[in-house]
């Protein structure tokens, strides 16, 4: 039985990161033994605990080298892991990661991978000299793709994909419209100095004023709930407000039961692809539009320009056709859901 390393950006509370290691973990049963998994996560005791997996704390450099010593494979999981716009040290983690990798003899498989962007011409150099020793690639975009290839790597090493949370409770049967009063759901970010809370406000509020009970939950509880407790401080308690850290779960289960999700974070927008739900995509990186584009949906506006009246109004639109944009979606789903099997067959092939 194959022994492996899964490396990504996990036990840091991210739901879109949780969602991404419980679907390769579920990926990597099929070729292995739980035993036989080791996560590296920001929380040791939180991952093993949850997962039932063997851990490693991702900074302990000598447990990490003593278990590559030991391993068959690293496997990143998936996730936006080489880009240097929210930190210039996270990519050479990674690009570490591969390295010492190589030097102990594991194979390096990288799922579901969202390049970039990586503005340093350091970082770019790096991931060119480096992503040459990975053994297989698969990307959750074309432009990822592109991306590889125009910087060198052997064309037989990269996979188009998608993103492995696209399968979050894949054959879930209760993916009927809602009945009752409209519900619209939030999941915001905070970026740069885009006034996110004000506007997200205003449109909240036009909402409810026309009977629709809108909600927001927080994706990456540390930085989200600041977000909410400003909504709240200016819609009170006209709006539903979950202030609760969410599993993956519990996610999944308040979206399903919306009309309509209104996000900023990507996997928001994946979480209600997943359960069937119609989206607005409100963009801070092009990620959201890529994802957006794979279902043949457009966003609606950039975080740093939201139009109030605009943003409303698409909404609106998704509420009064929903069961055609249910429909449309599903289609969609289904086509990104077979991409996906490109990754059970790398795995299997290790």
């Amino acid at each position: 039985m194959k022994k492996i390393l899964l490396a990504g950006y996990y036990g840091f509370g991210n739901l879109g990161d949780e969602a991404i290691l419980e679907m390769a973990i579920n990926q990597i049963l099929e070729i292995t033994d739980r035993k036989n998994i080791t996560v590296l996560s920001g929380n040791k005791e939180a991952t093993k605990n949850k997962y039932d997996v063997n851990t490693i704390d991702r900074y302990n450099v000598f447990s990490i080298f003593y278990r590559l010593v030991k391993s068959d494979a690293i496997v990143f999981g998936g996730g936006s892991l080489l880009q240097d716009i929210t930190s210039k040290r996270s990519i050479y983690y990674y690009l570490f990661l591969i390295r010492i990798a190589k030097i102990t003899g594991n194979k390096v498989i990288m799922l579901s991978q969202g390049i970039g962007p990586i503005v340093s011409k350091k970082s770019k150099r790096a991931v060119e000299s480096t992503l040459g020793m990975v053994d297989y690639i698969t990307v959750r975009d074309k432009h990822s793709k592109e991306f590889l290839e125009g910087i060198g790597m052997d064309k037989n090493k990269i996979f188009l994909s998608t993103d492995p949370v696209i399968n979050l409770h894949d054959g879930d049967a209760s993916y009927a419209a809602p009945t009752g009063k409209k519900k619209v759901c939030f999941s915001l970010r905070n970026w740069k100095n885009a006034d996110v809370s004000d506007k997200i406000s205003q449109v909240a509020q036009r909402l409810t004023e026309n009977g629709i009970e809108c909600c927001f939950i927080p994706f990456y509880y540390n930085e989200d709930l600041e977000l909410i407790h400003e909504v709240e401080k200016n819609m009170g308690d006209r709006a539903v407000y979950y202030k609760e850290r969410l599993t993956t779960n519990d996610a999944y289960d308040i979206i399903k039961e919306m009309n309509v999700l209104v996000g900023v974070r990507l996997h928001s927008l994946i979480f209600a692809a997943a359960a069937n739900v119609p989206f607005v995509a409100v963009s801070y990186d092009h990620k959201v539009d890529h994802f957006a584009n794979s279902v043949n949906m457009k966003v609606a506006c950039s975080i740093d320009n939201i139009d109030v009246n605009m943003l409303y109004s698409e909404i609106i639109d998704k509420i009064n056709n929903e069961e055609s944009e249910r429909t449309k979606l599903s289609a969609n789903v289904e086509n990104l859901r077979e991409l996906i099997k490109i990754n059970n067959k790398i795995l299997k092939e290790i």
